[in-house]
């Protein structure tokens, strides 16, 4: 702008003239044309500027047309050559052609020089034409694997999963095999575990499906597929194969999946074995379970539900139940699922979840000490809500086996329980109070549930 000022400053000088005594020569010389060789480059530069920002940031954006960076650099610098070859001839009387081919060995050494740059150039707009990839999709070529973060005229910008910076030369990825996972697109994976030949295929694929179906950024878009996918020397190889929207979390998913799978084993008395060639005797002690006899016995104390039991019948409750252990984000229960016992939180937080207006929202939380599923134990009704662990979570399982003999040798606990639920429900709803009809009904139903002769 500088320059355009004082350009136009000399040119309007009524006693500046172009004759052969000129002013401005006696006072710039000969270099008054490099100086509006200057101010055109000048102008040449804000009008290609403007030009860019007004088709392709406005017109083209408008349209939802998105043109790659690399191409208006490439367009920008076309047009910024054509304009100065242009102003260079008129101004300095040379036809920049002329000039081009008197420097025709320079050029060949400069190319030479340059093959590699040109390389990347020429490999960036074939990547940008074919629309081979975008940025945040995760891309790998050869040995690099990371994110797309930016791609420019010479190389392409990666962030690999350990946080680090890879700079790809395009002309490398180009001569490549490249893999590529799309952002937000539908990205398999698989992982694969060793179990134990003895325990049948038909038992451990549903638990591998369902461990890996709850796991947070699992899509249920394609259900998680288990299969047995060969066997080892020790052990039968199952692979848990599931899709993800979010596949730079990669590495997290699989950790979870693997974590769940081992609690879930846990939980079900399957071992994940040793190798054949080692001898390895376990046997589970109370600091292994996390709990003793005597804990759970001092947690069943505390469940307002049990109050009707004997200290006897208590023990005689702990002595059965049994001890479970959950991982984060595993669904426990879930609605609509037949059952036959009831949970008492040992350790840990849960979530109760039930739809409303079809999408499930969470109306509880419940810790330690706090019981779900009591209505399955007592009447073997259907379960009613989700419930979801939100930490590592711990509980103690009543089951209806456990608790038949207490109650055919003391029936009128039918009645002391139907009359706790009552109450229970009264806490939970005090603007709906349980009627003496209801209660003479859950108890009907409780006492055919475990098969006790009806009163007349």
């Amino acid at each position: 702008m500088v320059l355009l000022a004082v350009y136009l400053a000399l040119s309007m000088q009524p006693g500046l003239t172009d004759g052969l005594g000129s002013s401005r020569d006696m006072l710039f010389g000969k270099g008054f044309i490099y100086v509006k060789f200057l101010v055109f480059a000048a102008l040449i530069f804000l009008v290609v500027r403007f030009s860019d920002a007004i088709i392709f940031d406005l017109a083209l954006a408008s349209r939802k047309i998105d043109v790659p960076v690399l191409l208006r650099q490439i367009i920008a610098f076309s047009l910024y050559l054509f304009f100065i070859s242009v102003v260079f001839s008129i101004l300095f009387e040379r036809n920049i052609l002329g000039f081009l081919t008197a420097g025709t060995v320079v050029a060949a050494v400069i190319g030479l020089a340059l093959q590699d740059t040109l390389g990347n150039l020429f490999s960036g707009v074939a990547l940008h034409v074919e629309h081979a990839f975008d940025i945040g999709d995760v891309v790998r070529s050869g040995d690099n694997v990371g994110v797309v973060e930016s791609m420019n005229w010479r190389a392409t910008r990666l962030r690999t999963f350990n946080n680090n910076i890879i700079v790809v030369p395009n002309s490398l990825i180009s001569r490549e095999r490249i893999e590529i996972h799309q952002k937000h697109g539908l990205n398999a994976r698989v992982i694969r575990i060793g179990l134990p030949y003895h325990v049948p295929p038909a038992r451990i694929i549903p638990i591998l499906q369902q461990v890996a179906s709850n796991v947070v950024d699992v899509s249920h878009d394609i259900p998680c597929l288990s299969r047995v996918g060969d066997f080892g020397d020790s052990a039968v190889i199952y692979e848990i194969k599931y899709w993800t929207r979010n596949f730079q979390r990669r590495d997290m998913i699989d950790a979870e999946i693997r974590r769940a799978v081992w609690y879930a084993l846990r939980r079900n008395d399957i071992e994940i074995p040793f190798p054949i060639r080692t001898l390895q005797r376990w046997k589970e002690t109370a600091s292994e379970s996390g709990s003793t006899n005597e804990e759970i016995r001092s947690r069943l104390w505390e469940v307002e539900i049990l109050a009707p039991l004997s200290s006897d019948e208590r023990d005689a409750l702990a002595g059965q139940a049994k001890l479970h252990t959950y991982a984060r984000g595993e669904t426990i229960l879930r609605r609509g699922e037949v059952g036959d016992s009831m949970f008492v939180i040992h350790e840990g937080e849960v979530s109760v979840r039930m739809p409303v207006d079809g999408v499930a929202r969470e109306v509880a939380r419940l810790g330690s000490g706090n019981v779900f599923g009591e209505m399955a134990l007592l009447t073997g009704e259907s379960r009613s809500a989700d419930v979801v662990a939100l930490t590592d979570v711990q509980t103690v399982e009543i089951v209806r086996e456990s608790l038949q003999p207490i109650i055919r040798d003391n029936p009128d606990l039918a009645a002391a329980f139907s009359a706790q639920m009552m109450e229970r429900q009264d806490l939970l709803a005090p603007d709906k109070a349980a009627t003496a009809d209801e209660q003479k009904t859950l108890m009907t139903r409780i006492r055919g549930y475990f098969g006790l002769v009806s009163r007349s």
